[in-house]
């Protein structure tokens, strides 16, 4: 039997800086507004990804993002996933001495590059007035639901 779940590799951001990189994917390089929280930044990013055309729909991943607690708002980052293994068992994710550990958690030129593209999509679209660095995301490894079944992912 498949299973539902996946081993996620990619970048994050934290609430603070996914807002700084929503001001330079509008443009705008806007302050963040002390009246509105991360999950209305977040609605800006799926509404811009949702209005792309399906070309260029590809650079942009959909994203998903962690909790310190599943049941509360408590946003702690915003993940970009790039790729996904079939996860298996928790020993993916925390075993070094597991054979998955490092096709996860080792980041690769072509990762990097993803990031980037989307960065240099996001820098032409805007204008290039407004820049974020490849440098802001951090790269890091989940345990999120399989694409076959996602419901998180926006």
């Amino acid at each position: 039997m498949l299973s539902n779940w996946a081993v996620w590799s990619g970048y994050q951001l934290e609430p603070h800086a996914f807002i700084r990189f929503i001001g330079v994917l509008e443009g705008t390089g806007a302050p963040p507004d002390p009246d509105r929280g991360i999950v209305s930044y977040i609605l800006d990013y799926v509404h811009w990804r949702n209005h792309l055309p399906p070309k260029d729909a590809a650079k942009a991943p959909r994203i998903r993002f962690r909790a310190s607690d599943p049941e509360e708002e408590n946003i702690t980052h915003i993940f970009f996933p790039i790729r996904f293994i079939p996860f298996k068992s928790r020993r993916q994710l925390d075993d070094p001495t597991h054979p998955d550990y490092p096709t996860a958690h080792e980041e690769t030129e072509k990762d990097k590059g993803k990031v980037e593209r989307l960065l240099n999509y996001i820098h032409a679209t805007n204008g290039g007035e407004h820049r974020i660095s490849v440098d802001v995301f951090e790269f890091a490894v989940m345990k999120d639901l399989h694409p076959r079944v996602e419901w998180r992912a926006y």
